[in-house]
């Protein structure tokens, strides 16, 4: 099977490598890339900042992406989002009851072993109210945004601690459902080995669209795949179960 690696980042946002390095080992490990750094954070704030990032993965053979926050209020003009292959919605920050949000970038380096711990900055009590509000950002997003999949879902604290319980295998079929119905693909994630397979396998079974991708930060993690791998194997999953963008990617 052909993988692509579609949601991948450079130090153009928060990842600590340039882009030629990026391109170079996804060729050698034989991946079709996808560049998706975060837009409007992490460096890339401004439309011009965005401009200036189109005109950059222009000059090589990757597709051009983005990675959006959930939360915060999009506005990409035409001639801008008309560049663009596609578009990656992840939550970075759960609402915290009072109007704001609770930012998890401590979790997420925890996470993703960038550092032994953080300090937990949520209550436990209302892990089912972040959860619902969640949802209720994914069917804003997708119903007036556009999205073309949908980044770690799981990767969550309220959805960590609530593992084996009722409320999140209905959570995680209210995701799917949303998925569906806008016709947005469930990411794969290689970086956090996320979703699960039976929430994969439930996604195959009402056919839903999937992402590989790395989410690569730091080298090491560049077109880590290997749990994408391991999800194919085990659910049965075929190329043609993977969202591949519309335009022709020509390389060398």
């Amino acid at each position: 099977m052909q993988l692509y690696d579609l949601h991948t980042h450079t130090n153009m946002s928060d990842a600590r490598f340039p882009i030629e390095d990026l391109v170079s080992v996804e060729q050698e490990q034989g991946h079709i890339l996808g560049v998706s750094d975060h837009l409007f954070c992490c460096g890339i704030y401004t439309l011009n900042d965005v401009k200036n990032y189109l005109e950059v993965l222009q000059q090589f053979p990757v597709y051009r992406g983005a990675e959006v926050n959930m939360e915060h209020k999009l506005n990409i003009p035409d001639n801008l989002d008309d560049q663009l292959d596609y578009i990656i919605a992840s939550v970075h920050s759960m609402p915290d009851g009072r109007g704001g949000f609770v930012p998890l970038n401590a979790y997420f380096s925890k996470r993703s072993g960038h550092t032994d711990h953080y300090e937990k900055n949520y209550s436990s009590d209302m892990n089912r109210y972040y959860l619902a509000y969640i949802i209720q950002l994914m069917e804003k997003m997708f119903s007036t945004q556009r999205v073309d999949i949908l980044g770690h879902a799981t990767v969550l604290p309220a959805y960590d601690e609530l593992h084996g319980t009722a409320f999140l295998t209905q959570w995680e079929d209210a995701v799917i459902g949303l998925c569906k119905k806008h016709d947005v693909a469930l990411e794969i994630s290689g970086l956090w080995r996320a979703p699960g397979a039976d929430m994969i396998r439930r996604a195959y079974q009402a056919g839903l669209k999937f992402s590989m991708g790395s989410d690569c930060h730091n080298a090491l993690q560049i077109g880590n795949l290997a749990y994408v791998e391991q999800m194919i194997e085990e659910v049965g999953l075929q190329q043609e179960d993977f969202f591949v963008p519309k335009r022709e990617l020509y390389r060398d």
